[in-house]
């Protein structure tokens, strides 16, 4: 009866240290997954800061090209009222008969015109200092 209590010590003893050696592993996973789980969410900022900031150059781009579409605008008359008689086709002779509505700019006369008033205003605001 002696013999079966001392192995049943022995069992109890190695069960122990089992139990611990697997606990320590099991810390030791926990402590992987969480330095895994901060630097994946360093990368993941990292990635959101660099897509907000290709975001904001793009929407910065988006503005300048509408600022430059809509900076050289045609002269516009006042659009009239539309009825059906006004948005009936016209026959292509008479399309051509008077000017439209919406007239298309030389860009490079345009961009020379502002040229040409921000060097004037430039030099009017030099000489008057």
């Amino acid at each position: 009866m002696s013999k079966m209590i001392q192995l049943v010590d022995e069992m109890r003893t190695r069960l122990t240290e089992i139990a611990e050696r697997e606990q320590a592993l099991v810390r030791a996973l926990g402590e992987a997954l969480t330095r895994v789980d901060h630097r994946l969410l360093q990368d993941v900022r990292s990635i959101t800061t660099e897509h907000e900031a290709r975001r904001g150059a793009i929407l910065l781009e988006l503005q300048s090209l509408a600022s430059r579409i809509g900076a050289f605008p045609a002269a516009r008359e006042a659009a009239a009222p539309l009825s059906y008689a006004a948005s009936a086709p016209k026959p292509l002779a008479a399309a051509y008969d008077r000017p439209s509505m919406f007239h298309r700019g030389d860009w490079r006369k345009a961009a020379s015109n502002i040229e040409d008033e921000l060097d004037s205003y430039f030099q009017d605001r030099a000489s008057s200092h």
